[in-house]
């Protein structure tokens, strides 16, 4: 490697570290305050694969709509020894729901999602900015994003009787799976052959808030932050898995 490209690549690593130290501080959370939500919308950015997903498996950590290509059972484990990570989409097609969303707001998201998937993958592939062999390539979009309500969310995280919004906030979580006034996002991605572009894995999914009282809770994005934060762990664990190693390190849910 060249000096120039070790300089690059140094620069480029403390551009990631500088993005996840500030939304550290932006986000100031603590611990997990996410789940997996019960539905999720198809919103367009991978609609060539919508007709060959089915459910996911929740307790193996799958997307809610997932799609598995099945060759991949019969790629030999460590044959993918690089990663590209392609930039995260803001993607705002005819059926996304991005109202309200400032740009501002949606890059930060963005950069800080790409840093967390970076920072992730790089444990275990080197990364790379071009397709090459051995190499998959990953294609990610964030397609909605909804900041909480702090204010709202502190008044209806006090139990019934004490406030009428709490029995409203309890059966929409009921029906819904989403607590009321909670920040939620939703995602779709795939990975690929980098050469071929044969789609080995795709899928949508969407996390919301729980309901916890803490000082995140002020903080109207610490939910979304979260649900990146548990993608970018989880997607590192699903490739372990499919390598069959060991030793995979299961996300922070």
């Amino acid at each position: 490697m060249t000096f120039k490209a070790h300089e690059s690549q140094a620069m480029n690593s403390r551009k990631l570290l500088s993005i996840l130290d500030v939304a550290g501080i932006l986000f100031s959370v603590a611990c997990a305050a996410t789940k997996q939500a019960r539905t999720v919308d198809r919103l367009g950015f991978l609609k060539d694969l919508y007709p060959k997903m089915v459910e996911g498996n929740e307790d193996a950590g799958e997307s809610l709509l997932i799609y598995k290509n099945p060759r991949v059972a019969q790629i030999a484990p460590n044959t993918y020894k690089k990663f590209m990570l392609d930039p995260v989409l803001i993607f705002r097609g005819p059926h996304s729901k991005m109202e309200g969303i400032s740009q501002e707001q949606a890059q930060l998201m963005a950069d800080t999602f790409y840093a967390l998937i970076y920072q992730e993958v790089s444990k275990d592939y080197e990364m790379v900015d071009k397709p090459g062999p051995d190499t998959l390539r990953a294609q990610v979009a964030m397609t909605h994003l909804e900041e909480s309500w702090p204010m709202l969310d502190v008044v209806s995280t006090i139990p019934a009787p004490m406030n009428v919004l709490a029995a409203g906030s309890l059966l929409k979580t009921v029906a819904t799976g989403k607590p009321a006034f909670k920040g939620e996002a939703v995602i779709e991605a795939k990975v690929t052959d980098s050469q071929s572009g044969e789609v080995l894995r795709a899928g949508v999914d969407r996390r919301v808030g729980k309901k916890r009282l803490s000082a995140e809770s002020f903080n109207s994005w610490a939910d979304v932050y979260e649900s990146l934060r548990y993608w970018a762990e989880n997607g590192r664990y699903q490739l372990c898995k499919a390598r069959h190693a060991s030793d995979c390190p299961k996300p922070h849910a």
